[in-house]
């Protein structure tokens, strides 16, 4: 089976469609559903848990996200982006209205953080594949990263938003918000135009999943983003409590962080292409680890502006040009596998960095963590740099694209 995007045939290079301009803004209320959860720690200790706790509870999403890729990814080449996105936003929804009943720390918690992962294991790789579906090849870095802007976007103000809900309705005003931008992303992937598909679609096996997996050209892009998942879960689950403690407001850190991941996409998204995918990602995950040691160092409102635009300058170049890795290496007919694949590596991360994030906080304090988690962004240099030695696929050659090794 071969994706056909609807600009392939009449422009070839053109960026913005009617189906780009959709995704984007279904992306965007997606994102004002999904970054309030970064407040979801404190919820959880205000109810009597302690830090190794809440690592575990945050981290149980991963495993039902992880369960959920290899079909997920079969789902999104033989069913459909848009039916995929439709029931990932219903499985999403559901999950909002039962937070509302979480009143203690018991198994419902764990049912209902299971459920997140299972709507994030979906909605996550199709996004990005539909994305990397309707972007012209020869501008596929640009496009991914131009993409994720309304995720950014939407981190800016969905975090502060979060917090004033808090403030004024409790946590229960946050669900049902939170419940009220799922509808509309969902109302809005109706609206999608269904890539077209041409050929037989390979019948799904799990090892042929996995088979992907242990290619060698895909492993060093899938264990990066494991790291790159390690780093993140330091400032994406840990450092409200850390900042709660310290008697701050994330506020400082999201909101630099959203707007630097967004300004640096605007002004260097055609940089990965232009310089070469690795030029960009070394000094991208160096800046991504010095942001979060500056976390550490400096617990202020200034240290967390300065923190958050490291990160997010870090960010807005890692993640697109760890997928267009995959996406480079990838047959054309498995693109939602793959894309699958690479989403289940940042579960993988999620699922071990969280627990282990959170024994260390609460056993060896803070500081720890937050050094532990950028050694393993800075891991992912070296691990590039020792092991990464393959040569572009055919398809990206043909497209035009530059070697995603150079």
């Amino acid at each position: 089976m071969k994706i056909i995007s609807e600009m392939t045939t009449d422009h070839p290079s053109r960026l913005i469609t009617r189906n780009f301009c959709i995704l984007f803004m279904a992306h965007l209320f997606f994102g004002f559903s999904f970054w309030p959860y970064v407040l979801l720690p404190v919820f959880i200790q205000d109810m009597g848990s302690s830090l190794a706790e809440v690592g575990i509870i945050m981290g149980a999403a991963s495993v039902s996200g992880m369960l959920i890729r290899p079909w997920s990814g079969d789902a999104l080449d033989r069913v459909g982006r848009r039916s995929s996105l439709l029931a990932g936003g219903l499985i999403f929804f559901l999950t909002h209205l039962f937070y509302l009943m979480i009143d203690q720390i018991g198994p419902f918690i764990y049912f209902v953080r299971l459920c997140h992962g299972l709507s994030m294991g979906i909605l996550f790789a199709t996004f990005f594949t539909f994305a990397a579906d309707i972007t012209p090849n020869t501008r596929l870095t640009e496009g991914i990263a131009l993409f994720g802007i309304g995720g950014h976007l939407s981190g800016a103000f969905g975090v502060p938003m979060g917090e004033f809900l808090i403030r004024t309705g409790g946590y229960s005003a946050l669900f049902k918000a939170c419940a009220g931008f799922t509808i509309l992303f969902t109302l809005m992937g109706y609206f999608l135009k269904e890539p077209q598909k041409t050929g037989p679609m390979p019948k799904f096996r799990l090892v042929d999943f996995f088979h992907t997996g242990f290619h060698t050209a895909n492993r060093v892009p899938l264990v990066a983003n494991g790291l790159f998942a390690l780093s993140l879960i330091s400032y994406m689950i840990f450092l409200k409590p850390y900042a709660h403690e310290q008697g701050l407001t994330v506020t400082h850190f999201f909101l630099a962080y959203s707007l630097s991941a967004v300004a640096i996409r605007i002004v260097g998204g055609k940089w990965p292409d232009r310089f070469g995918l690795k030029t960009v990602l070394y000094p991208a995950f160096f800046l991504l680890a010095a942001g979060i040691i500056v976390i550490a160092m400096w617990p202020s409102p200034a240290g967390l502006m300065i923190a958050g635009a490291f990160c997010g300058i870090g960010h807005g170049f890692v993640f697109p040009i760890l997928s267009v890795f995959l996406i480079h290496r990838a047959p054309e007919n498995e693109r939602g596998r793959s894309m699958a694949l690479f989403t289940l590596l940042f579960d993988v991360g999620f699922f071990i960095g969280s627990p282990l994030l959170g024994y260390t906080a609460e056993h060896f304090g803070y500081s720890s963590m937050f050094f532990l988690s950028a050694v393993s962004a800075i891991s992912a240099i070296f691990i590039f740099i020792l092991f990464d030695q393959e040569t572009p696929v055919p398809t990206a050659a043909k497209a035009g694209m530059p070697p995603p090794s150079a």
